[in-house]
């Protein structure tokens, strides 16, 4: 009992180390989108799959000791902290979410008004068409 505590606190560890990650990948996502570097906010989005998919794998793997072992002080501190990092993870998300839409709002916007301006044509075709010539 005592080698599957230490291994989901070790476990637990993890996911706290890549909810972390995520924090900062998100706050690098925010900073490419302030400053229109779109590439590399596609880039990170895939290192955001992976840290994801990381997650995902680490809780597949835990939740049943995750469950038996839930009443342990130490187990419900490293899930609280998880949690919270979550929440801040969601935020950042969040407020990434909101930037975004506003750039393309915004974008959306001057496309409408270039849109409007009058054309010029400077090729005017003959109304009536001479078969003659």
């Amino acid at each position: 009992m005592l080698g599957k505590r230490e291994n989901l606190l070790e476990n637990l560890d993890l996911m706290k180390k890549d909810y972390l990650k995520l924090f900062i990948l998100k706050q690098l996502q925010e900073d490419a989108s302030e400053n229109d570097r779109y590439e590399l906010l596609h880039e990170l989005a895939e290192h955001e799959r992976i840290i994801v998919d990381n997650i995902t794998g680490v809780l597949k793997y835990i939740v049943p000791d995750l469950v038996l072992m839930r009443g342990d002080a130490l187990v419900q501190e490293q899930v609280s902290e998880i949690d919270s990092m979550q929440r801040a993870v969601i935020r950042k998300n969040l407020g990434l979410a909101d930037g975004l839409r506003e750039r393309i709002v915004e974008t959306k916007k001057r496309l409408e008004s270039l849109s409007v301006l009058p054309r010029r044509h400077s090729y005017a075709p003959p109304l009536v068409v001479n078969i003659r010539a």
